[in-house]
């Protein structure tokens, strides 16, 4: 191994990423491998920095690691995918406050445990992702978790600007903050109409809460709003969840938490394809890998891609 290339957001996770890259860095002197440390200073920093030093990288040898959030992970292989080596293999150590893309990958979480297999036991394994094209702005991008539209992105949005999330990270209880604003988005996130069109199929919804295009079964934090979904099935999955009553939004969250028998109920959906089109009528809230989009009307075409993971 001639040298680790780190990626980092430092202010991941209320500042989880600052304690990651020293618990990364102590491994790597003791095990005398050359690395170097490239920080993000601003939201969106980690693109253009991950594009020029896959451009720069002069050997096999050479290997990057992300240290952050799922977002910093999104960060980095857009920066890949937009460089002149897209298939450099990409190692993660999540420092973030949900990490559910290394829930859903089995990430190893011990900094020496990773250094020392990346050193002794490399593989890398091709996963999916996902891959999107605005169909309004001309924009395409790549996920590693989803993209989401409605109720989730409402949690996003009000947890990434609450207070309470820098508490509860230092006391290792950031999750509670989605807790605490899924019971906000209860009252504020109003139904929209949304058509959602795959495998041949166009299906139309007047009622629609949530629509999220997801890679794997996690999101908001641990919470498997879709249990059959998988990084290695070559396929996305769209779930639409219908607007229900408190109460049988309560049952269905329940059931969703204790067995997974939600996928059963009429309010929720979901289809599986390698191709999705997501068209709303109105402005809504998105979000992608747990960062905000602008509010705004969605017209978007998805498709299954794939990256390499060092693991």
């Amino acid at each position: 191994m001639k040298k680790i290339h780190l990626l980092v957001n430092l202010k991941s996770g209320s500042n989880k990423g600052e304690k990651a890259l020293k618990q990364i860095e102590t491994v790597l002197k003791a095990e005398k491998i050359n690395y170097d440390i490239h920080i993000s200073h601003y939201p969106g920093q980690l693109v253009p920095i991950a594009t020029k030093i896959v451009n720069e990288i002069s050997s096999r040898n050479e290997y990057v690691i992300v240290i952050g959030g799922d977002g910093s992970l999104n960060q980095a292989l857009n920066g890949v995918k937009n460089s002149d080596h897209p298939n450099t293999p990409l190692a993660y150590f999540p420092a973030g406050t949900g990490n559910d893309f290394a829930r859903a990958a089995k990430i190893e979480t011990d900094p020496l445990k990773l250094i020392k297999h990346l050193k002794n036991n490399l593989t890398i394994t091709k996963v999916d992702c996902g891959k999107y094209h605005d169909l309004i702005n001309g924009e395409t991008r790549y996920f590693v978790n989803n993209l989401g539209i409605g109720f989730d992105a409402y949690v996003v949005n009000k947890t990434n600007h609450s207070k309470l999330k820098t508490k509860f990270n230092k006391i290792n209880l950031g999750n509670l903050t989605y807790g605490i604003n899924i019971v906000q988005a209860l009252k504020g996130q109003d139904n929209f109409k949304v058509r959602v069109s795959t495998n041949g199929h166009t299906s139309y919804y007047e009622h629609a809460y949530l629509v999220t295009t997801t890679n794997h079964p996690y999101f908001g934090g641990g919470v498997p709003i879709l249990p059959i979904a998988s990084i290695h099935n070559h396929h996305l999955d769209i779930v639409i969840v219908e607007k229900p009553n408190l109460v049988k939004f309560i049952y269905l969250f329940s059931k969703l938490l204790i067995n997974g028998s939600h996928l059963k109920s009429n309010q929720f959906h979901y289809f599986e394809s390698s191709a999705i089109e997501v068209k709303t009528d109105d402005p809504e809230y998105g979000q992608l890998d747990g960062e905000e989009l602008s509010k705004r009307k969605f017209h978007l075409k998805f498709e299954v891609d794939h990256f390499d993971l060092l693991q």
